[in-house]
C-alpha cells in the first residue's frame, strides 16, 4: 500500500512538472515534411538523429523554442510526420522570424543547422513546407 502510494505521488508529481500548456498569444511553426530515406535507412534511423542530434542543435541555437514531432495515425495521415515548434510567445517567435522571413537571429539559428543538414542529407531526401501561427483562443 504505502509503495503504491509512492508510486502515485511521483506519476502525479512529474505530470504536473513536466505539464506542457499552449498560451495564447503564443506562436507555433508547423512543418510538414517530406521524407524519401534512402534505401538502407529505416524511418527508426531517422528518429533517432532527430531526438539526439536536430533537437540538441534546435534547442540551443533557439532557446525559446520546443520543438516536437508529431506523427499522422488518421487515414488521411498515416506515414506522414510534422515538426511542431512552439514559442510562448509572439515576441519570441518575431526575435526569429517575420512576415517577410527570417531575422538576424534566424539566419544566424539556420546557419548553425549546417552540420544536422549534412546528416540528414545522407539518410534520404528531406524537405518540409513552413506555416506559421498565432495562439488566439
Amino acid at each position: 500500500m504505502r509503495k503504491l502510494l509512492v508510486v502515485t505521488a511521483l506519476v502525479l508529481f512529474a505530470g504536473v512538472a513536466f505539464g506542457q500548456t499552449l498560451n495564447k498569444g503564443g506562436a507555433i511553426g508547423i512543418h510538414e515534411w517530406t521524407l524519401k530515406l534512402n534505401p538502407d535507412v529505416t524511418m527508426n534511423q531517422f528518429l533517432e538523429i532527430w531526438e539526439n542530434t536536430a533537437v540538441p542543435i534546435m534547442k540551443k541555437a533557439i532557446p525559446e523554442q520546443t520543438p516536437f514531432l508529431l506523427k499522422g495515425i488518421g487515414a488521411n495521415n498515416k506515414f506522414e510526420y510534422i515538426g511542431l515548434y512552439y514559442y510562448n510567445s509572439i515576441e519570441d517567435f518575431r526575435k526569429y522570424w517575420n512576415e517577410d522571413g527570417p531575422t538576424e537571429k534566424g539566419v544566424a539559428a539556420m546557419e548553425s543547422y549546417g552540420p544536422l543538414m549534412e546528416e540528414m542529407s545522407k539518410l534520404g531526401e528531406f524537405t518540409y513546407t513552413a506555416k506559421d501561427w498565432i495562439i488566439i483562443k
